[in-house]
């Protein structure tokens, strides 16, 4: 049996939801986008799994884990804030920062999956294993690859905006 706490549990219930809400995103509109339906619900959903962070630590104390929840914070602050601005430079950037918020979200989310999964013969140990070395390195593909089709994406719709 897996072992979490109760606000490990409840960390890892809002992670996963929030990330379903970051996949309908990405199917409804391309991208994970600030002020619609899913990405309100992403946001909102990622801001409580990073304070339920906050209390999780397997070593005691602030851990990388608690870095990135910050960073993803942050993040998410300056692309809800960036929606103000009708500039068109910072759709690039908003698009960028929300992105990132997923992919940052995933690393730890890949490290406590395949070091507890299966039960009694994890797929890795340590955040060093190939196991974990190789999803993240595919996870990174993946977004360097979604970064260039919203780019390419968001570029289109602002080259049709201007020829009307």
């Amino acid at each position: 049996m897996i072992s979490l706490s109760v606000l490990g549990t409840i960390h890892t219930i809002i992670s996963i939801v929030a990330i379903i809400f970051a996949i309908a995103a990405f199917i409804q509109f391309g991208k994970i986008q600030p002020g619609t339906t899913t990405g309100n619900y992403y946001s909102i959903l990622t801001v409580f799994a990073c304070i339920t962070a906050f209390g999780l630590s397997k070593a005691g104390g602030f851990n990388p884990g608690h870095a990135l929840a910050i960073m993803i914070l942050l993040f998410l602050a300056i692309a809800y804030w960036l929606r103000r601005s009708n500039q068109a430079w910072t759709k690039y950037v908003q698009t960028f920062l929300m992105t990132t918020t997923l992919l940052l979200s995933l690393i730890p989310a890949v490290n406590e999956t395949l070091t507890r999964i299966p039960l009694g013969h994890p797929l890795a140990t340590d955040i060093t294993s190939p196991a974990i070395t190789k999803t993240l390195m595919g996870l990174l593909i993946l977004y360097v690859i979604a970064l260039i089709i919203q780019t390419l994406f968001i570029r289109k719709m602002q080259t049709a905006t201007h020829k009307e």
